[in-house]
């Protein structure tokens, strides 16, 4: 059995209103990612593989962490789900405005997330269950590979994992979209027969006074 730790990208381009524009890192998100890497050197917490999806601000972050050069593989199951895709289904279809705060991005999410459930809004990539199911089987497979590996995804991702994992209902997991921190460290290990979260949202490599503006969610 192997730990599988996962960690959101570093902050995106976050003024951007479409994926090309968001799918960059900033200058603090590369930072972030830095810092990350060389935790887990000062550490010694080693890795096997490291994994991200394809997507750019994702292996830009993997490149920042990985300083020992480890193996890097892509693996699709690793990307976020569609969200400018169905902000704009929201948009054109129920007259749903992008949020301008991050209080109106709570509603906005459950808004989201029910409608593309039930199916009332749709996403040109995948539903709603196949996004569930391919990001639990990309942890499962690594979780039995006898590897040590790191992962490298998003904020949809690791909040739908961790909401699935613990039941969380619906009305409530737009809590832990918004819990998941630019390259937070999160945990998931095998523990009487079913992966379990061990650790979600740390953020040991900005948990000091002179870095405490570098923990950014949005």
């Amino acid at each position: 059995m192997s730990t599988v730790y996962i960690t959101r990208h570093g902050q995106a381009n976050t003024a951007a209103r479409n994926h090309d524009d968001y799918d960059k890192l900033s200058p603090l998100g590369h930072q972030q990612a830095q810092w990350l890497g060389e935790l887990f050197t000062m550490t010694h917490i080693k890795f096997d593989r490291i994994y991200s999806g394809n997507l750019r601000r994702q292996k830009q972050t993997a490149h920042e962490i990985n300083t020992s050069g480890i193996e890097h593989i892509i693996d699709d199951r690793l990307n976020e789900f569609d969200y400018f895709g169905l902000s704009n289904e929201l948009e054109t279809q129920l007259g749903i405005p992008y949020p301008e705060t991050q209080e109106t991005f709570k509603e906005y999410l459950l808004k989201m997330m029910t409608l593309w459930k039930n199916g009332d809004i749709s996403s040109q990539l995948e539903t709603y269950e196949s996004f569930h199911d391919r990001i639990l089987s990309v942890v499962h497979d690594l979780s039995v590979s006898g590897a040590n590996v790191l992962l490298v995804s998003s904020s949809g991702v690791i909040a739908s994992l961790v909401a699935r994992l613990l039941n969380v209902p619906l009305k409530d997991q737009p809590k832990l979209f918004l819990s998941v921190s630019h390259t937070c460290l999160n945990r998931f290990e095998p523990m009487y027969g079913d992966l379990t979260p061990t650790l979600f949202c740390a953020t040991p490599h900005l948990d000091q006074p002179d870095r405490s503006y570098a923990r950014t969610f949005i």
